[in-house]
């Protein structure tokens, strides 16, 4: 019995239960003011790839608003007001500045919703999610790698992109990269274990020297002929984190650490034990983190350093 594990599963079922009955109420709410319009879940609770903490990541479909910033903007308002006085609604922030514009939603148990509006190419949330399950469908063992590795990021505060760290896509692009490769070398793909030390080897053969270009999979279906590909770790501006993060990872589950076979010290456990002593000891260097300037975040052309993952596991 694992009662630490135990409890994230029952969290992450009762979360689960919770999401389901929010995007009921949801879309009745949108049929109510656009009877055609559909509501669709993308990102990681609609690849089964989410942890109890994550985001749930809703766009909107056949809004009759018009293209352009400002039709989606008072599409949003409109929604913010039907979702006034809900009771699955905390709080709401619109955030019509952003990229793409969202409806931050916040429930009373802090499970947060973005809700968005897909009329332009730029939104690639359906077609991210219909390539990682496809990715899932090819390779399952994917799931609980990615599972993993998320878990194991967010203890050390390095799975949100927005304080530079590894966004969930880049993670299972680079696994799914990872894995193809594997196969093509003939290696064992079907060993958890085996493929989770070969991928931090990967990583950091890759990623140790600060190279942080590695081309977005869905960039073709959505760049002209000829421009820059979009960069999924132009954002990782903590990448010297996740790798000296992943080194002390490889050192923890090497055959030559004493303990690696002792069954007292199940591997797993003691290296998440690791991350929250690890993650304590270099907050301090985290806050003190800030990104580098723009140009430096900047992608490179395609034609520049790109980081396939392509190192002997």
């Amino acid at each position: 019995d694992n009662p630490p594990a135990q409890a994230s599963i029952t969290r992450g079922e009762a979360a689960h239960a919770e999401v389901q009955g929010i995007l009921a109420s949801l879309r009745a709410l949108v049929s109510s003011r656009w009877p055609q319009a559909t509501v669709e879940l993308y990102g990681s609770r609609a690849t089964g790839l989410s942890l109890a903490s994550s985001d749930v990541d809703v766009t909107l479909l056949g809004v009759p608003c018009g293209a352009g910033r400002e039709a989606v903007g008072g599409a949003l308002k409109e929604l913010h007001a039907l979702m006034e006085g809900q009771p699955w609604v905390a709080s709401q922030k619109l955030v019509l500045s952003a990229r793409i514009p969202v409806l931050k939603v916040a429930t009373p148990s802090s499970i947060p919703i973005d809700i968005t509006i897909s009329d332009s190419a730029q939104h690639t949330g359906l077609l991210a999610r219909d390539l990682v399950l496809g990715y899932l469908s090819e390779a399952p063992q994917l799931t609980p790698l990615v599972l993993v590795l998320k878990s194991f990021l967010r203890e050390l505060g390095l799975n949100d992109p927005y304080t530079g760290g590894m966004s969930s896509y880049s993670l299972v692009v680079l696994l799914w990269l990872f894995v193809c490769e594997s196969a093509h070398r003939g290696y064992n793909t079907t060993d958890l274990g085996y493929q989770l030390l070969g991928f931090f080897s990967m990583f950091l053969y890759r990623f140790d020297s600060q190279v942080t270009h590695v081309d977005d999979p869905l960039s073709p279906m959505i760049t002209a002929p000829g421009e820059p590909r979009e960069n999924i770790m132009h954002s990782c501006y903590q990448i010297g984190r996740v790798c000296r993060t992943f080194h002390r990872a490889l050192q923890l589950l090497s055959p030559e650490t004493p303990e690696w076979d002792d069954p007292a010290t199940p591997l797993l456990p003691r290296l998440f034990s690791e991350a929250s002593s690890a993650n304590r000891a270099t907050q301090t260097e985290a806050t003190a983190t800030t990104p580098p300037p723009a140009a430096a975040r900047t992608p490179p052309s395609s034609g520049g350093s790109s980081a396939a993952a392509s190192a002997p596991p």
